[in-house]
């Protein structure tokens, strides 16, 4: 008889786990996934809210085994090891479903306990993965007393939405595009993740991250990579990561002193009366790249993200370079560009916007047009959720899509002036249901370029 699984989320009966964990592992279940599976354990210090089990099929709810643990608490591990001794054998995931604080009490702990077994064993740990740099640095430190790089799969969710992985696909099984895919053709690229919504119960937690810890460092610049990569020599998860990690080392690295030429802050008008108190923490954030290789170099990247903007989008666009002796200009006209759009929300399309000629006449100014795929309609059913696809990658032990210890402190790295240079001062102000601060227009506008949304 093969070997089990056996899981166990701390957090076990918190947000996270309730909407996205559990609802993933029923869904593996019926699609026949986790034949294996012997037991899921919710480590927590509260128990369920009453009826949620019963939301539940009744497959899963009869392997769920609360336990009354807290992380902090080295004598709640004995409870552990009895429970991992029952197991001999069978496969161990740890899933930290944890606030960040307490990563490193929880990895420790776990790794002592786990010193005392043979087990193949798995730890997964949500984001964000450190504060800063030298956080990082210290967690990444920690895993590693206790565990493999191949035991360690460290979550950026983004990287489970399909349309993202689908930019590579997009890049790399399509020659007519892969061709102009660098400095020779492409003007910029920018990456925007904006949001309509406020904190909704988050103020205490984002007060201490910030919109550049909790969007940029991580989701965009895992876009950034997947954007920017180079085609690795085969499509397997280390030589994927590798070219990940080429993209972050090759990133222009801004000095203290540069900071705001590089980047723009700001706050929504209202955020320090529901925070309740005087704070310098943005609920904005863009910055601009470069990318110092031979693919890239001259490109400026533009990242940014927002709280309580006017919609909610996240995008990625590429605007290339204006044609030499451009039809539409000969003709007195006033020309777009051509652009790749790639939309991860609200929905997942492919837009394609490009210049085309109306039927009022030969000499007629081209107009803009757009071709737009929906992945849902191209390929038909349900797009599968985030989570659905990174915790399949975990059970097959797939890498492709989790970060590496390189990657992690390269991107903790890049913005490590700029938190430094925003730990004083205030950010600028800005209107809710505006797009973001006045400042932000003047920072792309003095490159002689607008932001773009699709």
């Amino acid at each position: 008889m093969g070997k089990g699984k056996v899981i166990f989320i701390y957090g076990g009966t918190g947000d996270l786990a309730r909407r996205k964990i559990y609802p993933v592992i029923q869904k593996l279940m019926k699609r026949g996934r986790l034949r294996d599976l012997k037991a899921v354990y919710a480590l927590s210090r509260s128990g369920f809210p009453e009826g949620y089990l019963e939301t539940l099929d009744r497959e899963l709810a009869e392997k769920i085994r609360f336990v009354n643990f807290d992380v902090s608490r080295r004598e709640d591990y004995r409870v552990l090891e009895k429970e991992i001794a029952s197991f001999p054998g069978d496969e161990l995931i740890f899933y930290l479903a944890l606030p960040p604080h307490l990563f490193d009490q929880a990895i420790v702990h776990t790794g002592s306990v786990l010193r005392h077994f043979m087990n193949p064993r798995k730890i997964v740990v949500e984001k964000p993965f450190g504060f800063d740099l030298e956080s990082a640095r210290m967690l990444n430190f920690q895993l590693k007393r206790y565990f493999t790089e191949r035991e360690i799969y460290r979550i950026d969710h983004f990287l489970g939405k399909v349309s993202i992985q689908n930019i590579l696909s997009f890049r790399f099984s399509n020659y007519i595009f892969e061709g102009i895919w660098n400095k020779n053709f492409i003007d910029n690229v920018q990456i925007s993740a904006l949001e309509t919504v406020g904190l909704e119960g988050r103020v205490s937690y984002y007060d201490r991250v910030g919109a550049l810890r909790d969007m940029v460092q991580n989701h965009l610049f895992q876009i950034l990579c997947f954007v920017a990569m180079e085609p690795p020599a085969v499509m397997e998860a280390e030589r994927i990561r590798d070219e990940k990690v080429k993209v972050l080392s090759s990133v222009r690295r801004i000095k203290p002193e540069e900071v705001d030429r590089y980047a723009v802050r700001g706050s929504y008008r209202g955020y320090e009366e529901e925070l309740g108190r005087p704070s310098n923490t943005e609920t904005y954030a863009c910055m601009k790249l470069y990318i110092d290789n031979f693919r890239w170099e001259g490109v400026p990247f533009y990242l940014r993200t927002g709280k309580k903007l006017k919609e909610k989008k996240t995008q990625v666009v590429i605007t290339f370079k204006e044609i030499p002796g451009n039809f539409g200009k000969i003709l007195g006209c006033m020309p777009e560009r051509n652009k790749i759009g790639f939309e991860i929300a609200p929905g997942n399309r492919l837009i394609l916007s490009f210049e085309m000629m109306p039927p009022t006449g030969f000499l007629s100014c081209p107009v803009e047009s757009r071709m737009e795929v929906s992945l849902e309609d191209a390929f038909g059913g349900e797009i599968p959720d985030a989570y659905e696809t990174l915790i399949e990658d975990i059970l097959d032990g797939d890498q492709t899509l989790f970060i590496r210890e390189d990657e992690s402190e390269l991107a903790w790295e890049i913005v490590q002036p700029i938190l430094e240079r925003w730990s004083e001062g205030s950010p600028e102000l800005y209107e809710p249901g505006s797009y973001g601060p006045e400042g932000a227009e003047r920072f792309i506008k003095s490159d002689g370029r607008r932001w773009v949304l699709l």
